[in-house]
Protein backbone atom coordinates (compact mmCIF):
# COMPACT_ATOMS: atom_id res chain seq x y z
CA UNK A 1 0.00 0.00 0.00
CA UNK A 2 2.96 2.44 -0.59
CA UNK A 3 1.94 3.91 -3.75
CA UNK A 4 -1.64 4.83 -2.04
CA UNK A 5 0.13 6.27 1.40
CA UNK A 6 2.16 8.89 -0.98
CA UNK A 7 -1.29 9.25 -2.89
CA UNK A 8 -3.19 10.01 0.04
CA UNK A 9 -0.31 12.58 1.22
CA UNK A 10 0.01 14.56 -1.77
CA UNK A 11 -3.74 14.57 -2.01
CA UNK A 12 -4.61 16.13 1.32
CA UNK A 13 -5.76 19.21 -0.37
CA UNK A 14 -7.86 19.16 -3.29
CA UNK A 15 -8.99 22.48 -5.89
CA UNK A 16 -12.59 21.69 -7.84
CA UNK A 17 -11.70 23.68 -11.19
CA UNK A 18 -13.01 23.25 -14.40
CA UNK A 19 -11.65 20.37 -16.04
CA UNK A 20 -9.74 21.04 -19.80
CA UNK A 21 -7.44 18.63 -21.29
CA UNK A 22 -3.72 20.36 -20.41
CA UNK A 23 -3.10 16.57 -18.66
CA UNK A 24 -3.03 14.90 -21.62
CA UNK A 25 0.30 15.84 -23.20
CA UNK A 26 -0.13 15.24 -26.34
CA UNK A 27 3.17 15.75 -27.68
CA UNK A 28 4.25 12.49 -25.79
CA UNK A 29 1.19 11.05 -27.08
CA UNK A 30 2.19 11.38 -30.34
CA UNK A 31 5.64 10.35 -30.02
CA UNK A 32 4.41 7.07 -29.03
CA UNK A 33 2.39 7.33 -32.38
CA UNK A 34 5.56 7.34 -34.50
CA UNK A 35 7.16 4.42 -32.72
CA UNK A 36 4.36 2.32 -33.58
CA UNK A 37 6.02 0.26 -36.41
CA UNK A 38 8.96 -0.47 -33.55
CA UNK A 39 5.65 -1.82 -31.21
CA UNK A 40 4.59 -5.76 -31.14
CA UNK A 41 0.66 -5.66 -31.30
CA UNK A 42 -1.60 -8.30 -30.72
CA UNK A 43 -4.87 -7.94 -32.24
CA UNK A 44 -4.86 -4.76 -34.13
CA UNK A 45 -3.28 -3.46 -37.04
CA UNK A 46 -0.93 -0.75 -36.79
CA UNK A 47 -3.11 1.92 -38.24
CA UNK A 48 -6.15 0.71 -36.00
CA UNK A 49 -3.73 1.08 -32.95
CA UNK A 50 -2.62 4.84 -34.30
CA UNK A 51 -6.44 5.66 -35.00
CA UNK A 52 -7.02 4.38 -31.43
CA UNK A 53 -4.75 6.85 -30.00
CA UNK A 54 -5.50 9.50 -32.10
CA UNK A 55 -9.14 9.18 -31.18
CA UNK A 56 -8.41 9.38 -27.37
CA UNK A 57 -6.30 12.38 -27.79
CA UNK A 58 -10.06 13.95 -28.98
CA UNK A 59 -10.68 14.75 -26.00
CA UNK A 60 -14.63 16.14 -25.12
CA UNK A 61 -14.41 18.35 -21.98
CA UNK A 62 -17.89 19.51 -22.80
CA UNK A 63 -19.25 16.47 -22.91
CA UNK A 64 -17.76 15.16 -19.16
CA UNK A 65 -19.18 18.61 -17.82
CA UNK A 66 -22.79 17.47 -19.11
CA UNK A 67 -22.44 14.04 -17.99
CA UNK A 68 -22.43 12.78 -13.80
CA UNK A 69 -19.38 12.33 -13.14
CA UNK A 70 -19.57 14.55 -10.23
CA UNK A 71 -16.78 17.41 -9.67
CA UNK A 72 -13.15 16.71 -11.02
CA UNK A 73 -10.91 17.32 -8.21
CA UNK A 74 -7.31 18.31 -8.90
CA UNK A 75 -3.71 18.09 -7.13
CA UNK A 76 -1.37 21.18 -8.00
CA UNK A 77 1.60 20.16 -9.10
CA UNK A 78 4.64 22.26 -10.01
CA UNK A 79 3.64 23.15 -13.49
CA UNK A 80 0.13 22.45 -13.64
CA UNK A 81 -3.07 21.02 -11.95
CA UNK A 82 -3.38 17.51 -12.57
CA UNK A 83 -6.88 15.45 -11.87
CA UNK A 84 -6.32 13.64 -9.11
CA UNK A 85 -7.77 10.48 -10.47
CA UNK A 86 -5.43 10.17 -13.03
CA UNK A 87 -2.84 11.17 -11.13
CA UNK A 88 -3.61 8.32 -8.51
CA UNK A 89 -3.85 5.81 -11.33
CA UNK A 90 -0.51 7.07 -12.84
CA UNK A 91 1.05 6.19 -9.97
CA UNK A 92 -1.05 2.85 -9.98
CA UNK A 93 0.43 1.28 -13.46
CA UNK A 94 3.86 3.19 -13.19
CA UNK A 95 4.32 0.95 -9.98
CA UNK A 96 2.74 -1.63 -10.39
CA UNK A 97 2.72 -4.65 -12.85
CA UNK A 98 -0.31 -6.13 -13.91
CA UNK A 99 -0.38 -8.91 -11.55
CA UNK A 100 -0.19 -7.03 -8.64
CA UNK A 101 -2.71 -4.76 -10.13
CA UNK A 102 -5.27 -7.89 -10.34
CA UNK A 103 -5.11 -8.32 -6.60
CA UNK A 104 -4.79 -4.97 -4.92
CA UNK A 105 -6.11 -2.24 -7.54
CA UNK A 106 -10.10 -2.77 -6.25
CA UNK A 107 -8.73 -2.51 -2.75
CA UNK A 108 -6.62 0.21 -3.48
CA UNK A 109 -9.59 2.21 -5.23
CA UNK A 110 -12.03 1.90 -2.43
CA UNK A 111 -9.25 2.88 0.36
CA UNK A 112 -8.50 5.84 -1.51
CA UNK A 113 -12.01 7.05 -2.25
CA UNK A 114 -12.95 6.49 1.02
CA UNK A 115 -9.77 8.43 2.55
CA UNK A 116 -9.76 10.97 0.27
CA UNK A 117 -12.87 11.60 -2.09
CA UNK A 118 -16.14 10.37 0.10
CA UNK A 119 -15.08 14.03 1.42
CA UNK A 120 -15.64 15.90 -1.21
CA UNK A 121 -19.34 14.57 -1.63
CA UNK A 122 -18.57 12.70 -4.64
CA UNK A 123 -20.52 9.71 -4.96
CA UNK A 124 -18.88 5.95 -5.36
CA UNK A 125 -20.85 5.68 -9.09
CA UNK A 126 -19.18 9.35 -9.99
CA UNK A 127 -16.09 8.44 -8.69
CA UNK A 128 -15.65 5.09 -11.08
CA UNK A 129 -17.06 7.10 -13.89
CA UNK A 130 -14.00 8.98 -13.11
CA UNK A 131 -11.73 5.96 -13.10
CA UNK A 132 -13.00 5.03 -16.29
CA UNK A 133 -12.58 8.38 -18.18
CA UNK A 134 -9.16 8.53 -17.20
CA UNK A 135 -8.34 5.08 -16.88
CA UNK A 136 -6.67 4.79 -20.61
CA UNK A 137 -4.76 7.99 -20.26
CA UNK A 138 -2.93 6.40 -17.52
CA UNK A 139 -1.90 3.26 -19.56
CA UNK A 140 -1.03 5.70 -22.05
CA UNK A 141 1.33 7.54 -19.94
CA UNK A 142 3.17 3.97 -19.11
CA UNK A 143 3.69 2.89 -22.24
CA UNK A 144 5.48 6.62 -22.75
CA UNK A 145 8.43 5.93 -20.47
CA UNK A 146 8.32 2.38 -21.72
CA UNK A 147 8.89 3.96 -25.01
CA UNK A 148 11.18 6.49 -24.11
CA UNK A 149 13.40 3.40 -21.53
CA UNK A 150 13.22 1.09 -25.15
CA UNK A 151 11.80 -1.59 -22.80
CA UNK A 152 8.04 -2.19 -24.81
CA UNK A 153 9.38 -5.86 -26.13
CA UNK A 154 6.26 -8.15 -25.26
CA UNK A 155 5.21 -5.28 -23.31
CA UNK A 156 1.59 -6.42 -21.33
CA UNK A 157 0.75 -2.24 -21.17
CA UNK A 158 0.66 -2.33 -25.47
CA UNK A 159 -1.87 -5.16 -25.17
CA UNK A 160 -3.93 -3.02 -22.64
CA UNK A 161 -4.06 -0.29 -24.82
CA UNK A 162 -5.25 -2.54 -27.64
CA UNK A 163 -7.78 -3.51 -24.77
CA UNK A 164 -9.54 -0.12 -24.26
CA UNK A 165 -9.30 0.63 -28.06
CA UNK A 166 -11.30 -2.54 -29.00
CA UNK A 167 -13.44 -2.66 -25.71
CA UNK A 168 -14.29 0.85 -24.69
CA UNK A 169 -17.41 -0.65 -22.64
CA UNK A 170 -15.21 -3.02 -20.73
CA UNK A 171 -11.91 -2.26 -18.73
CA UNK A 172 -9.31 -4.49 -17.68
CA UNK A 173 -9.85 -2.94 -14.32
CA UNK A 174 -13.67 -3.94 -14.04
CA UNK A 175 -12.84 -7.91 -15.12
CA UNK A 176 -10.68 -8.29 -12.23
CA UNK A 177 -13.60 -6.75 -10.12
CA UNK A 178 -15.47 -9.36 -12.37
CA UNK A 179 -13.17 -12.30 -11.56
CA UNK A 180 -13.21 -10.86 -7.60
CA UNK A 181 -16.71 -11.40 -7.80
CA UNK A 182 -16.59 -14.87 -8.66
CA UNK A 183 -13.98 -16.59 -7.46
CA UNK A 184 -13.80 -14.17 -3.95
CA UNK A 185 -10.18 -15.36 -1.94
CA UNK A 186 -9.16 -18.06 -4.85
CA UNK A 187 -6.93 -17.36 -7.20
CA UNK A 188 -7.39 -16.86 -10.80
CA UNK A 189 -5.07 -14.84 -13.37
CA UNK A 190 -6.43 -13.24 -16.13
CA UNK A 191 -5.19 -14.42 -19.56
CA UNK A 192 -7.22 -12.46 -21.81
CA UNK A 193 -11.12 -11.30 -22.43
CA UNK A 194 -13.09 -10.57 -25.18
CA UNK A 195 -16.79 -8.33 -25.61
CA UNK A 196 -18.69 -9.00 -28.56
CA UNK A 197 -21.71 -7.03 -29.55
CA UNK A 198 -24.94 -9.45 -29.53
CA UNK A 199 -27.33 -8.77 -32.28
CA UNK A 200 -29.45 -11.47 -32.45
CA UNK A 201 -31.26 -10.31 -28.96
CA UNK A 202 -34.42 -8.86 -28.65
CA UNK A 203 -34.71 -5.11 -27.81
CA UNK A 204 -34.64 -2.18 -28.61
CA UNK A 205 -33.55 0.01 -25.73
CA UNK A 206 -30.04 -0.94 -24.48
CA UNK A 207 -27.35 -2.37 -26.01
CA UNK A 208 -26.18 -6.32 -25.37
CA UNK A 209 -23.02 -7.91 -25.03
CA UNK A 210 -21.43 -11.33 -24.91
CA UNK A 211 -18.36 -11.63 -22.94
CA UNK A 212 -15.65 -14.05 -22.80
CA UNK A 213 -13.10 -14.36 -20.00
CA UNK A 214 -10.61 -16.77 -20.01
CA UNK A 215 -8.46 -17.15 -16.39
CA UNK A 216 -5.56 -19.57 -15.08
CA UNK A 217 -6.83 -21.31 -11.83
CA UNK A 218 -5.42 -23.91 -10.22
CA UNK A 219 -2.91 -25.07 -12.66
CA UNK A 220 -6.51 -25.00 -15.30
CA UNK A 221 -7.80 -22.79 -18.14
CA UNK A 222 -11.28 -22.14 -17.66
CA UNK A 223 -13.51 -19.79 -19.60
CA UNK A 224 -16.36 -17.66 -18.13
CA UNK A 225 -19.39 -16.59 -20.93
CA UNK A 226 -21.08 -13.45 -19.98
CA UNK A 227 -23.80 -11.08 -20.77
CA UNK A 228 -24.18 -7.76 -20.51
CA UNK A 229 -26.61 -5.22 -20.70
CA UNK A 230 -26.28 -1.16 -21.73
CA UNK A 231 -27.52 1.82 -21.68
CA UNK A 232 -26.90 2.66 -25.91
CA UNK A 233 -26.27 6.24 -25.30
CA UNK A 234 -26.21 6.43 -29.45
CA UNK A 235 -30.47 6.46 -29.29
CA UNK A 236 -32.47 9.77 -29.63
CA UNK A 237 -32.37 11.40 -26.27
CA UNK A 238 -36.11 10.30 -25.35
CA UNK A 239 -35.55 6.87 -25.92
CA UNK A 240 -32.29 7.12 -23.73
CA UNK A 241 -33.30 9.43 -21.06
CA UNK A 242 -36.30 6.71 -20.35
CA UNK A 243 -34.25 3.57 -20.40
CA UNK A 244 -31.84 5.68 -17.46
CA UNK A 245 -34.38 5.36 -14.79
CA UNK A 246 -35.71 1.47 -15.19
CA UNK A 247 -31.17 0.46 -15.70
CA UNK A 248 -31.14 2.17 -12.15
CA UNK A 249 -33.92 0.30 -10.99
CA UNK A 250 -32.46 -3.34 -12.15
CA UNK A 251 -29.07 -2.25 -10.80
CA UNK A 252 -30.92 -1.30 -7.23
CA UNK A 253 -32.22 -4.59 -6.99
CA UNK A 254 -29.21 -6.82 -7.46
CA UNK A 255 -27.02 -4.15 -5.82
CA UNK A 256 -29.52 -3.69 -2.53
CA UNK A 257 -31.71 -6.40 -2.66
CA UNK A 258 -30.21 -9.49 -3.36
CA UNK A 259 -27.41 -8.09 -1.22
CA UNK A 260 -29.66 -7.67 1.96
CA UNK A 261 -31.08 -11.31 1.25
CA UNK A 262 -27.64 -12.51 2.05
CA UNK A 263 -27.14 -10.39 4.97
CA UNK A 264 -29.96 -12.07 6.49
CA UNK A 265 -28.91 -15.29 5.29
CA UNK A 266 -31.52 -15.84 2.69
CA UNK A 267 -29.17 -16.32 -0.50
CA UNK A 268 -30.67 -19.23 -1.85
CA UNK A 269 -33.91 -17.99 -2.51
CA UNK A 270 -32.07 -16.01 -4.95
CA UNK A 271 -31.90 -18.91 -7.39
CA UNK A 272 -34.81 -17.15 -9.51
CA UNK A 273 -32.26 -15.26 -11.49
CA UNK A 274 -28.70 -15.69 -13.48
CA UNK A 275 -25.87 -14.15 -11.13
CA UNK A 276 -24.68 -10.48 -11.57
CA UNK A 277 -21.06 -9.85 -11.49
CA UNK A 278 -21.01 -6.12 -11.86
CA UNK A 279 -22.67 -3.40 -11.86
CA UNK A 280 -22.50 0.20 -13.52
CA UNK A 281 -24.41 3.20 -13.82
CA UNK A 282 -24.54 2.35 -17.45
CA UNK A 283 -23.83 -1.46 -17.42
CA UNK A 284 -24.77 -5.00 -15.54
CA UNK A 285 -22.81 -8.23 -16.00
CA UNK A 286 -24.06 -12.02 -15.54
CA UNK A 287 -23.73 -15.13 -16.49
CA UNK A 288 -24.75 -16.25 -19.98
CA UNK A 289 -27.40 -18.73 -19.32
CA UNK A 290 -27.92 -19.45 -22.82
CA UNK A 291 -24.73 -21.22 -23.44
CA UNK A 292 -26.18 -23.52 -20.99
CA UNK A 293 -29.43 -24.39 -23.21
CA UNK A 294 -31.34 -21.42 -21.57
CA UNK A 295 -33.43 -19.24 -24.29
CA UNK A 296 -36.66 -17.25 -23.52
CA UNK A 297 -39.91 -18.36 -25.22
CA UNK A 298 -41.28 -17.56 -29.09
CA UNK A 299 -43.89 -14.89 -27.88
CA UNK A 300 -45.93 -15.68 -31.27
CA UNK A 301 -46.32 -19.33 -29.72
CA UNK A 302 -48.29 -20.00 -26.86
CA UNK A 303 -46.46 -20.98 -23.53
CA UNK A 304 -47.34 -24.92 -22.56
CA UNK A 305 -48.06 -26.06 -19.40
CA UNK A 306 -45.02 -26.91 -18.26
CA UNK A 307 -43.57 -23.53 -18.70
CA UNK A 308 -46.48 -21.73 -17.02
CA UNK A 309 -45.97 -24.11 -13.99
CA UNK A 310 -42.12 -23.53 -13.88
CA UNK A 311 -42.30 -19.46 -14.27
CA UNK A 312 -44.98 -19.50 -11.81
CA UNK A 313 -42.66 -20.91 -9.01
CA UNK A 314 -39.79 -18.98 -9.78
CA UNK A 315 -42.29 -15.96 -9.43
CA UNK A 316 -43.70 -17.38 -5.96
CA UNK A 317 -39.66 -17.09 -5.21
CA UNK A 318 -39.53 -13.70 -6.31
CA UNK A 319 -42.41 -12.38 -4.09
CA UNK A 320 -41.29 -14.22 -1.39
CA UNK A 321 -38.10 -12.98 -1.51
CA UNK A 322 -39.35 -9.54 -0.76
CA UNK A 323 -41.43 -11.15 2.12
CA UNK A 324 -39.14 -12.20 3.60
CA UNK A 325 -36.92 -9.04 3.67
CA UNK A 326 -39.50 -7.28 5.14
CA UNK A 327 -40.13 -9.75 8.01
CA UNK A 328 -36.68 -10.71 8.50
CA UNK A 329 -35.09 -6.99 8.46
CA UNK A 330 -38.25 -5.84 11.07
CA UNK A 331 -36.93 -8.76 13.31
CA UNK A 332 -33.51 -7.80 13.01
CA UNK A 333 -34.47 -3.79 13.68
CA UNK A 334 -37.48 -4.21 15.97
CA UNK A 335 -40.35 -2.34 13.67
CA UNK A 336 -42.20 -2.80 10.65
CA UNK A 337 -39.94 -2.69 7.47
CA UNK A 338 -42.03 -1.93 4.04
CA UNK A 339 -39.42 -1.55 0.82
CA UNK A 340 -41.44 1.41 -0.63
CA UNK A 341 -40.87 3.48 2.69
CA UNK A 342 -37.11 1.78 2.97
CA UNK A 343 -36.43 2.71 -0.83
CA UNK A 344 -38.95 5.08 -2.22
CA UNK A 345 -37.03 6.47 -5.15
CA UNK A 346 -36.27 3.35 -5.95
CA UNK A 347 -39.07 1.11 -5.94
CA UNK A 348 -41.71 3.93 -7.37
CA UNK A 349 -43.23 3.39 -10.68
CA UNK A 350 -41.10 3.23 -14.46
CA UNK A 351 -43.89 2.28 -17.17
CA UNK A 352 -47.17 3.59 -16.57
CA UNK A 353 -46.68 6.83 -15.57
CA UNK A 354 -49.29 9.56 -17.36
CA UNK A 355 -46.57 12.23 -18.76
CA UNK A 356 -47.72 14.75 -21.56
CA UNK A 357 -44.46 12.96 -23.15
CA UNK A 358 -46.47 9.80 -23.77
CA UNK A 359 -50.07 11.42 -24.20
CA UNK A 360 -49.98 10.79 -28.03
CA UNK A 361 -48.83 6.89 -27.34
CA UNK A 362 -51.75 6.26 -24.64
CA UNK A 363 -54.32 7.88 -26.35
CA UNK A 364 -53.31 5.48 -29.50
CA UNK A 365 -53.30 2.80 -27.25
CA UNK A 366 -57.16 3.34 -26.06
CA UNK A 367 -58.42 3.80 -29.11
CA UNK A 368 -56.93 0.85 -30.87
CA UNK A 369 -58.25 -1.45 -28.05
CA UNK A 370 -61.53 0.79 -27.28
CA UNK A 371 -61.81 0.79 -30.59
CA UNK A 372 -61.06 -1.22 -33.32
CA UNK A 373 -60.17 -4.54 -31.44
CA UNK A 374 -63.82 -3.89 -30.18
CA UNK A 375 -65.82 -3.33 -33.34
CA UNK A 376 -64.19 -6.70 -35.06
CA UNK A 377 -65.76 -9.05 -32.44
CA UNK A 378 -69.72 -7.56 -32.51
CA UNK A 379 -71.65 -10.49 -32.25
CA UNK A 380 -69.47 -11.73 -29.12
CA UNK A 381 -70.91 -9.90 -26.55
CA UNK A 382 -74.25 -11.82 -25.38
CA UNK A 383 -75.74 -9.32 -22.62
CA UNK A 384 -74.16 -6.26 -22.57
CA UNK A 385 -74.55 -3.33 -25.58
CA UNK A 386 -71.48 -2.76 -27.11
CA UNK A 387 -71.76 1.25 -26.27
CA UNK A 388 -71.49 0.11 -22.50
CA UNK A 389 -68.85 -2.77 -23.34
CA UNK A 390 -66.98 0.73 -24.75
CA UNK A 391 -66.98 3.04 -22.09
CA UNK A 392 -66.09 -0.09 -19.27
CA UNK A 393 -63.52 -1.17 -20.98
CA UNK A 394 -62.40 2.45 -21.75
CA UNK A 395 -62.22 2.68 -17.70
CA UNK A 396 -60.61 -0.27 -17.30
CA UNK A 397 -57.55 1.03 -19.78
CA UNK A 398 -57.57 4.06 -17.59
CA UNK A 399 -57.24 2.00 -14.13
CA UNK A 400 -53.53 0.85 -15.27
CA UNK A 401 -52.06 3.59 -14.07
CA UNK A 402 -53.93 3.00 -10.90
CA UNK A 403 -53.70 -0.84 -10.14
CA UNK A 404 -49.49 -0.68 -10.43
CA UNK A 405 -50.13 1.40 -7.02
CA UNK A 406 -49.37 -0.13 -3.77
CA UNK A 407 -52.89 -1.73 -2.46
CA UNK A 408 -54.34 -0.85 0.50
CA UNK A 409 -56.37 -4.35 0.32
CA UNK A 410 -53.64 -7.03 0.54
CA UNK A 411 -49.93 -7.30 1.45
CA UNK A 412 -47.69 -5.58 -1.38
CA UNK A 413 -44.66 -7.51 -2.93
CA UNK A 414 -41.59 -6.15 -4.90
CA UNK A 415 -43.20 -7.37 -8.21
CA UNK A 416 -41.07 -7.77 -12.05
CA UNK A 417 -43.34 -5.73 -13.31
CA UNK A 418 -42.64 -7.66 -17.03
CA UNK A 419 -43.48 -11.06 -17.20
CA UNK A 420 -43.66 -11.68 -20.80
CA UNK A 421 -41.86 -14.11 -21.91
CA UNK A 422 -38.66 -12.59 -23.29
CA UNK A 423 -38.31 -12.21 -19.60
CA UNK A 424 -38.07 -15.75 -18.40
CA UNK A 425 -34.96 -18.12 -19.96
CA UNK A 426 -36.20 -21.32 -20.29
CA UNK A 427 -34.43 -24.73 -20.90
CA UNK A 428 -36.64 -28.33 -20.71
CA UNK A 429 -35.10 -31.64 -21.44
CA UNK A 430 -37.62 -33.43 -23.96
CA UNK A 431 -36.26 -37.09 -22.74
CA UNK A 432 -36.94 -36.58 -19.10
CA UNK A 433 -39.30 -33.47 -19.25
CA UNK A 434 -37.62 -31.62 -16.29
CA UNK A 435 -37.59 -28.48 -17.17
CA UNK A 436 -35.95 -24.89 -15.18
CA UNK A 437 -35.83 -21.41 -15.71
CA UNK A 438 -34.47 -17.87 -14.76
CA UNK A 439 -36.18 -14.70 -14.35
CA UNK A 440 -34.27 -11.57 -15.76
CA UNK A 441 -34.72 -8.30 -16.85
CA UNK A 442 -36.02 -6.36 -13.53
CA UNK A 443 -35.88 -2.78 -15.16
CA UNK A 444 -39.45 -2.51 -14.12
CA UNK A 445 -39.52 -3.70 -9.85
CA UNK A 446 -42.10 -2.21 -8.32
CA UNK A 447 -43.76 -2.44 -4.93
CA UNK A 448 -47.67 -3.42 -5.71
CA UNK A 449 -50.55 -6.58 -5.31
CA UNK A 450 -48.80 -9.97 -6.30
CA UNK A 451 -51.72 -10.19 -8.20
CA UNK A 452 -50.46 -7.69 -11.06
CA UNK A 453 -47.39 -10.27 -12.17
CA UNK A 454 -49.09 -13.51 -11.66
CA UNK A 455 -52.17 -12.25 -13.55
CA UNK A 456 -49.65 -10.31 -16.35
CA UNK A 457 -48.21 -13.66 -16.38
CA UNK A 458 -51.49 -15.71 -16.84
CA UNK A 459 -53.19 -13.45 -19.25
CA UNK A 460 -49.51 -12.09 -21.79
CA UNK A 461 -48.18 -15.47 -22.40
CA UNK A 462 -51.11 -17.99 -22.76
CA UNK A 463 -53.91 -18.55 -25.36
CA UNK A 464 -57.83 -18.65 -24.02
CA UNK A 465 -58.20 -21.92 -24.72
CA UNK A 466 -55.12 -22.66 -21.87
CA UNK A 467 -56.24 -20.02 -19.62
CA UNK A 468 -59.84 -21.51 -19.51
CA UNK A 469 -58.44 -24.72 -18.51
CA UNK A 470 -55.84 -23.73 -16.62
CA UNK A 471 -55.76 -20.21 -14.98
CA UNK A 472 -57.46 -21.34 -11.47
CA UNK A 473 -55.17 -23.99 -11.10
CA UNK A 474 -52.01 -21.84 -11.75
CA UNK A 475 -53.16 -19.10 -9.38
CA UNK A 476 -53.43 -22.08 -6.69
CA UNK A 477 -49.92 -23.64 -7.51
CA UNK A 478 -48.62 -19.83 -6.89
CA UNK A 479 -49.97 -19.28 -3.75
CA UNK A 480 -49.20 -23.05 -2.63
CA UNK A 481 -45.35 -22.59 -3.16
CA UNK A 482 -45.53 -19.01 -1.89
CA UNK A 483 -46.89 -20.92 0.83
CA UNK A 484 -43.88 -23.61 0.85
CA UNK A 485 -41.26 -20.99 0.63
CA UNK A 486 -42.79 -18.57 3.36
CA UNK A 487 -43.01 -21.83 5.61
CA UNK A 488 -39.33 -22.66 5.24
CA UNK A 489 -38.31 -19.29 7.01
CA UNK A 490 -41.37 -19.71 9.35
CA UNK A 491 -43.36 -16.91 7.73
CA UNK A 492 -46.91 -18.20 7.73
CA UNK A 493 -48.75 -16.81 4.49
CA UNK A 494 -52.16 -17.13 6.15
CA UNK A 495 -51.00 -13.89 8.53
CA UNK A 496 -49.71 -12.24 5.25
CA UNK A 497 -52.74 -12.41 2.96
CA UNK A 498 -55.05 -15.47 2.60
CA UNK A 499 -55.77 -17.11 -0.93
CA UNK A 500 -59.59 -15.45 -1.00
CA UNK A 501 -57.61 -12.21 -0.94
CA UNK A 502 -55.43 -12.94 -3.70
CA UNK A 503 -58.61 -14.12 -5.64
CA UNK A 504 -60.35 -10.94 -4.89
CA UNK A 505 -57.18 -8.83 -5.91
CA UNK A 506 -56.87 -10.64 -9.13
CA UNK A 507 -60.45 -9.84 -10.06
CA UNK A 508 -59.64 -6.09 -9.16
CA UNK A 509 -57.04 -6.19 -11.77
CA UNK A 510 -57.73 -8.71 -14.24
CA UNK A 511 -59.48 -6.11 -16.82
CA UNK A 512 -56.66 -3.57 -16.78
CA UNK A 513 -54.37 -6.56 -17.02
CA UNK A 514 -56.42 -7.78 -20.32
CA UNK A 515 -55.67 -4.51 -21.44
CA UNK A 516 -52.18 -4.19 -20.98
CA UNK A 517 -51.75 -7.83 -22.50
CA UNK A 518 -53.85 -5.97 -26.10
CA UNK A 519 -51.31 -3.46 -26.15
CA UNK A 520 -48.10 -5.91 -25.27
CA UNK A 521 -50.38 -7.99 -28.35
CA UNK A 522 -50.55 -5.23 -30.47
CA UNK A 523 -47.15 -5.07 -31.62
CA UNK A 524 -45.60 -8.24 -30.31
CA UNK A 525 -47.98 -10.44 -32.20
CA UNK A 526 -48.12 -8.99 -35.61
CA UNK A 527 -46.34 -10.79 -38.02
CA UNK A 528 -42.19 -10.77 -37.62
CA UNK A 529 -41.41 -9.04 -41.57
CA UNK A 530 -44.55 -6.26 -41.06
CA UNK A 531 -42.73 -5.55 -37.43
CA UNK A 532 -39.34 -4.95 -39.20
CA UNK A 533 -40.84 -2.83 -41.35
CA UNK A 534 -42.56 -0.92 -38.80
CA UNK A 535 -39.30 -0.24 -36.81
CA UNK A 536 -37.46 0.77 -39.81
CA UNK A 537 -39.81 3.15 -41.28
CA UNK A 538 -39.97 6.52 -39.05
CA UNK A 539 -42.48 8.13 -40.39
CA UNK A 540 -44.76 4.57 -39.99
CA UNK A 541 -43.72 3.85 -37.06
CA UNK A 542 -44.97 7.33 -35.67
CA UNK A 543 -48.13 6.84 -37.26
CA UNK A 544 -48.70 3.19 -35.57
CA UNK A 545 -47.39 4.84 -32.37
CA UNK A 546 -49.14 7.88 -31.80
CA UNK A 547 -51.93 8.27 -34.21
CA UNK A 548 -53.88 5.01 -35.37
CA UNK A 549 -52.55 1.37 -35.27
CA UNK A 550 -55.84 0.32 -36.83
CA UNK A 551 -54.28 0.41 -40.75
CA UNK A 552 -51.91 -2.05 -39.30
CA UNK A 553 -53.72 -4.50 -37.32
CA UNK A 554 -56.11 -4.74 -39.98
CA UNK A 555 -53.07 -5.84 -42.33
CA UNK A 556 -52.29 -8.50 -39.85
CA UNK A 557 -55.79 -9.91 -38.73
CA UNK A 558 -55.34 -13.04 -41.37
CA UNK A 559 -52.04 -13.85 -39.61
CA UNK A 560 -53.29 -16.88 -37.38
CA UNK A 561 -51.05 -16.36 -33.98
CA UNK A 562 -52.22 -12.49 -34.22
CA UNK A 563 -55.90 -12.79 -34.76
CA UNK A 564 -56.32 -16.24 -32.17
CA UNK A 565 -54.47 -14.09 -29.03
CA UNK A 566 -55.73 -10.89 -29.58
CA UNK A 567 -59.64 -12.81 -30.18
CA UNK A 568 -58.91 -14.36 -27.24
CA UNK A 569 -57.92 -11.75 -24.70
CA UNK A 570 -61.06 -9.65 -26.24
CA UNK A 571 -63.40 -13.06 -25.39
CA UNK A 572 -61.96 -12.70 -21.73
CA UNK A 573 -62.62 -9.11 -21.49
CA UNK A 574 -66.60 -9.57 -22.86
CA UNK A 575 -66.79 -12.55 -20.49
CA UNK A 576 -65.86 -10.58 -17.37
CA UNK A 577 -68.62 -7.44 -18.35
CA UNK A 578 -71.16 -10.07 -19.68
CA UNK A 579 -70.98 -11.89 -16.33
CA UNK A 580 -71.44 -8.84 -14.68
CA UNK A 581 -74.69 -7.52 -16.30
Amino acid sequence: MMVLDKVIANHSSLSNIALNDSFIEKNKYEWIVERIPNIKLRRLSEDEFKNGIIKLLDFDTDKVQHETYGNVLHVDTETVKVPAVYDLLCEVFLNMDSKVRAKSFNSIIEEYYKKVFSKYEITSDQFRAQLRMFLPYAKLTKLYKLCNEDNIDNSETVWEIEECILYPELLREEVYYILNSIYKSRQADLISFDVKLAKDLPGNLGKYFRIEVTVESTTKIRTHHLFAKMIDEDKEKIITEFTKFPFRKECFFFEIILDRLKELGAEKITNFCPKCYFTRRDMLIFDDTSVDGYKSWDYQVPVSYTWLATTIKLLARLHASSIILEEKLGDKLGRTIRLDEEYPDDVREAAFVSKEDYREYEECNKRSICGYLLSKFPEVPKRIHIDKLREKVKVAYERMYEIVKKSEKIRNVLSHGDMWGANIMYKEDKTTEVSSAYLIDFQLIRYCPPSLDLTFLLYTNTDRATRVQHLSELIRLYYKELEHILGSYDIDLENIFTFDQLMESVKEVEPSIICISLMYGSFLLLPPQQKKDIQNDKERDTKFSKVDKGPELEKAWDYEPFKIRMQGLIEDIIRIYDDDT
